[in-house]
C-alpha cells in the first residue's frame, strides 16, 4: 500500500514538472525557430538560381514519382539538386528534361510538393508565433497553450506550406537552367543520391 502511495505520488511530482519546464523549453525553441526560419526563407527569396532549382527538384520528383513507387526526397543549391531514392543518374537526367519541359509549358504546381521541407519550417514558424502570442494572451506559459499551438502550428503549416513554396521557395520560370549532367553520389558503402548539375548561360553558379 505504502509502495502504491509513493509511486502515485512520483507520477504526479513527475507530471507536475514536465507541465512545467517542458512548456518553458519549447519556448526556447520558439525563440529561436523565429531567428532562424525567416533567415532561411529569406536567403531562398534573395537567391533565384536555388529557387528555379528548387522548382526543378521538385518537378522532377513528380514525374519520378509517375514512373517509380518509391519515396523520394531532394536538396537544392546554386549548383543544382540532388534527388534521394534513386539510383539511376540517367533516369533523373531525362525525369529532369522531362520536368523542365511540363513547367514551361504550363503545369506551374509541379513546382510544388507537399513533402517539401518547407512545410516544416512554416509549420515551425507558425507554432513559435502562436505560442508566444498564446503564452503572452493567457499570462503563462501552460500545458493548454504548447498543445494547441502545436496542433494549430500542424494544421496552418499545412496550408500555407504551398503558397511559401510556390512565391517564396520556388520559381518555376526554369527557361533560363541550363540541365548538364547528373552523376551518381556515393558515400562510403552507399548511394546518396544522384545530383543533377545546373546552370545559368555560360556562367557556372557556385556556393562559394
Amino acid at each position: 500500500m505504502i509502495f502504491f502511495l509513493y509511486t502515485i505520488l512520483a507520477l504526479f511530482t513527475f507530471m507536475f514538472f514536465l507541465m512545467l519546464f517542458l512548456p518553458l523549453s519549447f519556448l526556447s525553441v520558439a525563440i529561436m525557430t523565429l531567428i532562424n526560419a525567416p533567415v532561411q526563407l529569406f536567403y531562398l527569396l534573395t537567391h533565384p538560381e536555388v529557387r528555379k532549382n528548387h522548382a526543378l527538384e521538385h518537378a522532377t520528383i513528380h514525374v519520378l514519382e509517375e514512373l517509380v513507387p518509391v519515396k523520394l526526397s531532394g536538396v537544392s543549391n546554386p549548383n543544382g539538386f540532388i534527388i534521394q531514392g534513386v539510383s539511376d543518374p540517367y533516369l533523373v537526367l531525362q525525369a529532369t528534361h522531362e520536368a523542365k519541359r511540363r513547367l514551361l509549358s504550363g503545369e506551374k504546381d509541379l513546382a510544388v510538393h507537399p513533402q517539401c521541407g518547407t512545410t516544416s519550417v512554416v509549420t515551425a514558424l507558425v507554432f513559435a508565433i502562436l505560442f508566444i502570442v498564446f503564452s503572452i494572451f493567457f499570462g503563462l506559459f501552460s500545458f493548454v497553450n504548447l498543445l494547441l499551438s502545436l496542433v494549430l502550428g500542424a494544421i496552418l503549416g499545412n496550408v500555407l506550406s504551398p503558397w511559401v513554396q510556390r512565391y517564396i521557395t520556388t520559381d518555376w520560370r526554369v527557361h533560363d537552367v541550363e540541365i548538364e549532367n547528373a552523376e551518381l553520389i556515393i558515400r562510403g558503402w552507399s548511394v546518396h543520391g544522384v545530383f543533377v548539375h545546373t546552370r545559368k548561360g555560360d556562367v557556372k553558379w557556385s556556393i562559394r
